[in-house]
């Protein structure tokens, strides 16, 4: 962190997940009102607009699974796997998306980010939405990421920006205004445990993942973000001709 940003920013605090079933329940239950449905919307449109148009997907701290499973509802030329580092967000996703009907083409799993299982260059897409803050080894990801992501491959993570220190208490009104008090709870700390886009910037050169970019997505939000372009070899595709 800069001298000037030192000044202007609080240091940041570690930020646990969601982990205790009151927390959880209260997650599924947020993602039912008007501004987390616009947030998680927003994301999935701009990860579709982003030049691939079918293939693997991996959502990497998934959560409850919302987000990779609204981006298989809209394109079915996806398939996706979606990881995350709880057994119980993990079991939810499953039971979303068997709900959905999209248990078909939607898998979800227990893991480590920091050390995928996963062969390289095997994903079309990689997706992240508001969890890059939540990893004790944010590089590491970062570099799995471009390890298992096609050299032609897009890429969006979308995570919470930390506010100045005169800018927090507004932004953590504004931000859990929506929410019940354990969301706003976990949305203080994650504002807390939140980057700024220059620290973003140099996670993101620290882990060798190229083409990139570092943008403000909205008021609160910063992304990292790759435009890519359609395999024509993926398995998927190859696939599809026998079918």
């Amino acid at each position: 962190m800069s001298f000037l940003s030192r000044l202007t920013h609080p240091p940041r605090v570690e930020c646990a997940e969601l982990e205790t079933s009151e927390e959880i329940d209260a997650f599924i239950e947020s993602r039912a009102l008007e501004y987390s449905t616009r947030l998680e919307e927003a994301f999935v449109k701009r990860a579709l607009e982003l030049g691939v148009d079918g293939g693997m997907v991996l959502d990497v701290g998934t959560r409850v699974g919302l987000i990779v499973l609204k981006v298989l509802w809209q394109n079915e030329n996806f398939y996706a796997i979606g990881m995350d580092g709880s057994k119980a967000m993990v079991e939810r996703a499953r039971e979303t998306a068997a709900a959905w009907g999209l248990d078909e083409r939607a898998f979800f799993q227990v893991g480590d980010a920091r050390r995928m299982r996963f062969k390289a260059s095997y994903f079309d897409l990689v997706i992240s939405d508001s969890t890059l803050h939540c990893f004790d080894d944010p590089v590491s990801v970062l570099a799995e990421i471009s390890r298992v992501l096609k050299p032609g491959g897009a890429l969006l993570i979308r995570d919470l920006e930390r506010p100045s220190r005169f800018t927090m208490a507004k932004r953590i009104e504004q931000h859990g205004a929506s929410y019940d008090k354990p969301i706003k709870r976990h949305i203080e700390a994650a504002l807390r445990g939140a980057y700024t886009q220059p620290e973003i910037q140099e996670l993101v050169r620290a882990s060798g993942l190229e083409r990139t970019e570092v943008v403000q997505m909205d008021e609160h939000h910063i992304a990292v973000e790759r435009t890519g372009a359609s395999d024509p070899n993926s398995w998927i595709r190859v696939r599809e001709q026998y079918l």
